[in-house]
C-alpha cells in the first residue's frame, strides 16, 4: 500500500523541480548568448551545476548577451540597484542561483536577495522575471555587478 503523504510530497517536489528548471531555462534563453545556452542548461541541471555557476565568476561577459546589460560596474551597491530597478516590475519573490549551496535555488523577496547575495564573495544571480542581477566572484575590492533587462 502506498502512503498518500509520501505521494503528495513526491508530487510537490516534482512541481518545485519543474518550476526551478523553467525559471533557469527562461533566464538562460533571455540573457545568455545563444552559443552558450545549451551547455549552461546542461550544467545547471545536473552534477556540473557548480561548474556552470563558476562561469559567472570571471567570464560573465563571455556568457551573457551584452545587449541586455542595463548597468554594470563595481560601484553598483544595493541602494543604487534598488533605484535602478524601480522602473521594472519586481515580483514578490525572486530566485537565486548561487555558488553557495545555502543560497542556491532559494525564493526570497528582492530586498532579501540583495542582502544575501551582494558581497558574499562568490558568483550569484538574482532572477526577477524580466530582469536579473549578476554578481561576479570577489577577488579584489568590490565585485563586478550587472543588471540585465529584457
Amino acid at each position: 500500500m502506498y502512503d498518500r503523504g509520501k505521494k503528495a510530497m513526491i508530487n510537490r517536489n516534482l512541481v518545485v523541480n519543474y518550476m526551478v528548471a523553467e525559471i533557469e531555462k527562461s533566464f538562460v534563453k533571455r540573457f545568455i548568448k545563444k552559443t552558450k545556452q545549451d551547455r549552461l542548461l546542461f550544467e545547471l541541471s545536473g552534477k556540473k551545476r557548480k561548474h556552470g555557476i563558476e562561469r559567472f565568476c570571471h567570464s560573465t561577459e563571455d556568457m551573457i548577451d551584452t545587449e541586455r546589460i542595463t548597468y554594470s560596474g563595481n560601484d553598483l551597491f544595493s541602494d543604487e540597484i534598488l533605484r535602478i530597478t524601480r522602473q521594472y516590475k519586481v515580483p514578490k519573490l525572486c530566485y537565486i542561483i548561487a555558488y553557495q549551496k545555502e543560497l542556491d535555488k532559494k525564493y526570497v523577496s528582492f530586498e532579501e536577495a540583495l542582502g544575501l547575495v551582494l558581497g558574499n564573495g562568490m558568483a550569484a544571480i538574482i532572477i526577477c522575471n524580466d530582469f536579473a542581477i549578476i554578481e561576479t566572484e570577489q577577488y579584489s575590492g568590490t565585485p563586478f555587478r550587472y543588471i540585465l533587462h529584457g
